[in-house]
């Protein structure tokens, strides 16, 4: 929802009063008009209207109503997937979204800005009413003639992301407190605080993440339900996000331990993380940053992440970022995902391969014919669709990107090279996301059995 950096993510009483919570319904109303095309509701917040006051709704203003003709809607679009009850500052609906793209691919957004606050993201019955949207819409193509095999799930923010919290605790610490006096007194550092509320203004923009500490303990719970669906329908789930004005890719992948091939594993999730063309990119400096904070993370016991080795070289003959920095790149950027099908039916094997179902022959991605050695961890390349990620990559080529029959994801990431250049040239990196082949073994279903439904009285692992 387009209102402003960090809306929600401020301080409770800050977020309550009339005037945020007047921009907040403006916002939401111009976002259904003219993003949806929906009709907006009825009347926004005003002080002057008890009815519009209540955090459980607004109601209608009739002088906003005077002379103006407003379509009440009698029906929803069956797209979406409303929330169970009005945001705490925005006192309207959340509408998540759903859609198919084609014959096997779903799609799936989720509205994260109507309900969110400091400590949270989105409701718990919001993701009940979610999950239980995706399960009947996966169920109900499972049975038909084209079942699902991708869901790509759209988050504003990546999920799959390096960890600032050792930058949170320095915004937070009581060592600040003197500098923000300053501030507040003499204007002491003031680009470097809001007008708001007065808190450093990076701060806002960190509690958005997804990786922020406060959403510990719901984007862990997220991911496992992600997780669930993928095993229960054998479903490939791949995550676009954006919103920090860099290019990356990050991905959730089961523990190297395991030895699962990601073929297999239910876990392997990409977050393509791609932001809007029009920002400004960060500096090099903290494209950097970020890459040096790029370590393995233990999501749970199970499940590793970490961001891939995409950017083998700068984009044109620019310097964007370190030569040693493969993994963030600082530059205006947009993404391309196409399904590789051409009506053949193809399975992958263990090791990412495809065998023709009509003829029975191989179709290797790469010119030896021998498995890839088995990924130490997240650092490596974990199958045959990363083998070559970046500019070499046939989903960098235009001739051959979605070209191939095995129903995998191509993925290229297009870089502006100059910012100056009036034709926007771009530089592609290209990987390829593989087709789920779920194998539903005695421990799996352990894991399926014990993981899921009590994953909120577990214990959250420290993060590395």
């Amino acid at each position: 929802m387009p209102i402003i950096d960090g809306f929600g993510s401020y301080v409770d009483e800050f977020m309550r009063c009339a005037v945020f919570r007047g921009i907040g319904g403006t916002a939401n109303k111009y976002y259904l008009l003219f993003q949806h095309h929906l009709a907006p509701p009825l009347s926004t917040f005003t002080t002057d209207a008890p009815n519009t006051e209540s955090l459980q709704g607004a109601g209608s203003d009739p002088r906003q109503r005077e002379n103006t003709y407003i379509l009440e809607e009698k029906t929803i679009d069956s797209s979406y997937i409303v929330g169970s009850k009005p945001g705490p500052y925005v006192a309207e609906y959340s509408r998540s979204i759903y859609a198919r793209l084609g014959a096997r691919i779903a799609f799936f957004g989720i509205d994260a800005r109507t309900e969110r606050t400091r400590h949270q993201v989105n409701y718990p019955e919001t993701y009940d009413i979610i999950v239980k949207r995706l399960r009947d819409e996966l169920t109900a193509a499972r049975s038909s003639s084209s079942p699902i095999k991708h869901l790509v799930v759209l988050l504003g923010i990546p999920i799959a992301y390096p960890r600032l919290t050792w930058l949170e605790n320095i915004f937070s610490s009581p060592l600040i407190a003197p500098i923000k006096f300053l501030n507040k007194r003499f204007g002491f550092g003031g680009g470097f605080f809001n007008h708001f509320d007065g808190n450093i203004d990076l701060l806002d923009d960190l509690d958005d993440h997804y990786t922020a500490r406060t959403h510990k303990k719901e984007r862990l719970m997220l991911v496992h339900r992600l997780q669930e669906l993928a095993s229960e329908f054998s479903v490939r789930v791949s995550i676009l996000g954006g919103d920090v004005h860099l290019a990356a890719v990050g991905r959730f992948y089961s523990n190297p331990k395991l030895n699962i091939p990601v073929v297999n594993d239910h876990r392997y999730m990409v977050n393509i993380i791609s932001s809007a063309i029009v920002n400004k990119p960060p500096p090099q400096a903290v494209a950097n940053l970020l890459a040096r904070r790029n370590k393995i993370h233990h999501l749970d016991h199970d499940t590793d992440e970490t961001l891939m080795k995409l950017f083998d070289k700068d984009p044109g003959n620019s310097t964007k970022k370190a030569s040693w920095n493969k993994v963030t790149m600082p530059s205006r950027n947009w993404a391309m995902i196409t399904e590789n099908y051409n009506g053949a039916t193809q399975t992958p094997n263990a090791y990412g391969t495809t065998e023709n179902a009509v003829n029975g022959s191989s179709d290797a991605a790469r010119p030896s014919s021998e498995p890839l050695p088995t990924a130490k961890d997240g650092h490596s390349v974990l199958h045959e669709g990363e083998f070559d990620a970046g500019t070499k990559h046939k989903a960098a080529d235009y001739e051959k990107h979605g070209k191939d029959s095995d129903s995998s994801l191509d993925v290229c990431i297009r870089v502006e090279i100059d910012q100056h250049d009036p034709e926007g040239t771009t530089q592609p990196y290209g990987l390829t996301i593989p087709l789920l082949v779920y194998e539903d073994t005695a421990e799996h279903k352990r894991r399926k059995r014990d993981s899921i439904r009590g994953i909120i009285h577990h214990k959250v692992p420290d993060e590395v």
